[in-house]
């Protein structure tokens, strides 16, 4: 009944990783959040800092593309294995959001798009002061183009769980999602 990859897409500081918080309680059947800050926290803490505050990490051998199709890879293996995931991310170059569709295609996928407005995502990145300053705004004009969803909310004025519970209520109508067959035309249409 529910996808076996819910994909949620959206600037930083959007409230992806709250409504996978959120949504994970009330999902009936077991989910994983797997959100890319999976990975990121796995960097060395020094070169951690470095991105939350916006400056290069210079360590050999740091490649973010590399991490993001380490991300994508990972989480294919946790789907290979049975595992329902909920994955969160701001899918910014093409190339990034053609790789990830490439590695879901075979599974069921609902892509959820996190909208909210720049204003407000600019200050709640602001108040986090866990994420490099600009973040949101240099994402904000990318991380929807090119992305065909089977849903979208806007986080500006609505809360967590009012947003869940919109995702909740599209889920259990069980629609055709146009994640769940990514044709090759489709992955061609990303530039």
């Amino acid at each position: 009944m529910y996808p076996q990859i819910i994909l949620l897409n959206g600037t930083g500081s959007s409230g992806k990783t709250s409504i996978a918080n959120t949504l994970i309680e009330q999902l009936p059947v077991q989910y994983l959040n797997f959100s890319i800050d999976s990975v990121l926290y796995a960097l060395p803490p020094s070169d951690l800092e470095k991105m939350m505050e916006g400056k290069a990490i210079t360590r050999q051998g740091y490649d973010y593309p590399t991490l993001v199709r380490g991300y994508h890879q990972a989480a294919k293996g946790l789907a290979n294995a049975g595992c329902k995931l909920i994955l969160d991310n701001a899918w910014i170059p093409d190339e990034e959001k053609r790789d990830m569709l490439e590695a879901f295609s075979e599974f069921d996928v609902c892509l959820v798009g996190v909208k909210c407005h720049l204003l407000v995502a600019m200050e709640r990145e602001r108040q986090r002061g866990d994420r490099a300053i600009g973040l949101a705004e240099s994402e904000y004009n990318h991380v929807h183009t090119n992305m065909n969803y089977d849903f979208e909310v806007d986080t500006t004025t609505l809360s967590p769980q009012a947003n869940t519970d919109k995702i909740m209520t599209f889920l259990k109508n069980k629609p055709v999602l146009s994640g769940a067959s990514i044709s090759k035309k489709e992955l061609e249409q990303i530039a």
